[in-house]
């Protein structure tokens, strides 16, 4: 079977190294970071240029992402399967809670928000739709991570509500603090297809005094995260409980 092809391997690198930087790259930054010539790196960034992914700065010289990115990227999401699946089922439990319901699917870095609904309230918020989360420390990853690998244990992010890769498994859920003096705290329940894998998790986040009552998770944020994930995992062609 063919390997991959370098030079699109090489454009791959940069457009995340210019995702995950601060601001925009000059050619010299760029190409140090990849471990690249200068004259490599400035004939990717001139193609992808081209193609509308990534900007140059007129001023600067420096580079950015390309405007053309965020009309892929949309244009993935709204054709997302699950995301799809998941839309009404996550708006009924995120108004049928008061809390914040996020819904994600595995990803290379991490955990990838396909669908984000506020919580049903007027304070401020920043949609997260598109977004990476980490394995660690969040109630997504954990569950993600328990399901992937029954050897792998995901970072534990509190001593308090972190639990392992087992525990979430046998139980079903997962419950992880936000993080440092957030305040908040996240509920995830597995979200499976017909082959019965977990494809993705839907969580329910709101303030850490109001998902845990008194030191024990919420029975009823639980039984209604479970319910929606149940939902969702039968339009997926699941036919067991969770």
């Amino acid at each position: 079977m063919p390997g991959p092809i370098q030079s699109l391997s090489r454009g791959a690198a940069l457009l995340r190294l210019l995702a995950t930087g601060e601001g925009r790259l000059g050619l010299s930054d760029a190409a140090a970071s990849l471990g690249l010539p200068k004259g490599t790196v400035y004939g990717i960034l001139r193609t992808l240029r081209q193609e509308g992914l990534v900007e140059q700065d007129p001023v600067s010289g420096k580079y950015g992402l390309g405007a053309e990115l965020a009309r892929l990227g949309g244009r993935y999401l709204q054709t997302h399967e699950l995301r799809a699946h998941a839309l009404a089922w996550a708006d009924d439990l995120a108004r049928g809670t008061g809390e914040a319901v996020h819904v994600g699917v595995p990803h290379r870095s991490g955990v990838l928000i396909v669908h984000h609904v506020f919580r049903p309230d007027n304070t401020p918020q920043v949609l997260e739709t598109g977004t990476v989360v980490p394995l660690g420390g969040t109630a997504l990853g954990a569950v993600l991570g328990a399901y992937a690998s029954h050897s792998a244990e995901p970072p534990a992010s509190s001593p308090a509500l972190a639990d392992s890769a087992e525990a979430v498994r046998d139980r079903g859920w997962a419950c992880v603090p936000g993080p440092a003096r957030d305040g908040t705290a996240s509920i995830a329940v597995p979200i499976r297809d017909r082959r019965r894998g977990a494809v993705a998790a839907v969580s329910v986040t709101g303030s850490a005094d109001r998902v845990c009552a008194d030191g024990p998770v919420r029975a009823s944020l639980v039984s209604a995260a479970r319910t929606c994930a149940r939902s969702i995992s039968r339009s997926l062609g699941d036919t067991d409980r969770p």
